[in-house]
């Protein structure tokens, strides 16, 4: 009996999604508005739901957020084949992952990076084009209203290299399915 469990599981995995996208689709109250799926290897984690939210206060080191890098880098410039690409993509909304957080300590080490003595990213010194990066260098707590967002992926554009993101800037809250 529970050998044809285990064989039928992929088959429930398929089930639960289909259970949780008509969820989706039907709507409802305690239900997230829509739905994001990364296409990039950036993250992990590949279906969100996003949770149109402006209660920054809550967020936390390790929660997914939406945001604009066109919006948000005023105070540094992006290069400016990536602000070409993100314009004509016409998809400025990025997602990532709260690395570290207002208040918490920031350590840049070399091309490493760490939150409260924690190694949570390494920077490259190329890019896939054979560009040399430019590293976000930062020794210390991070300050009030910014938070420093990581992919997964060695090759994720994030505050490795853009540096902060401000809060305020966030767009949502994200949370993932898959």
């Amino acid at each position: 009996m529970f050998n044809n469990f285990k064989n039928d599981r992929p088959k429930w995995f398929w089930f639960k999604i289909i259970i949780v996208i008509a969820l989706i689709v039907i709507g409802g109250a305690a239900i997230p508005n829509y739905f994001a799926v990364t296409t990039t290897p950036s993250l992990n984690k590949r279906i969100f739901f996003i949770i149109k939210s402006k209660q920054i206060e809550k967020l936390k080191t390790g929660d997914y957020v939406m945001f604009s890098l066109l919006k948000s880098r005023l105070e540094r410039p992006l290069p400016s084949k990536l602000v070409t690409m993100i314009k004509d993509e016409g998809e400025d909304s990025q997602i990532k992952r709260i690395g570290c957080i207002a208040g918490e300590e920031l350590k840049n080490i070399g091309n490493e990076f760490y939150c409260k003595n924690k190694l949570i990213a390494r920077a490259k010194e190329y890019s896939l084009d054979g560009e040399r990066l430019k590293k976000f260098e930062f020794y210390g707590k991070i300050p009030e209203g910014n938070m420093f967002l990581v992919g997964d992926h060695v090759d994720s554009y994030d505050s490795r290299y853009f540096g902060f993101i401000k809060a305020k800037d966030i767009i949502a809250m994200l949370y993932p399915l898959l």
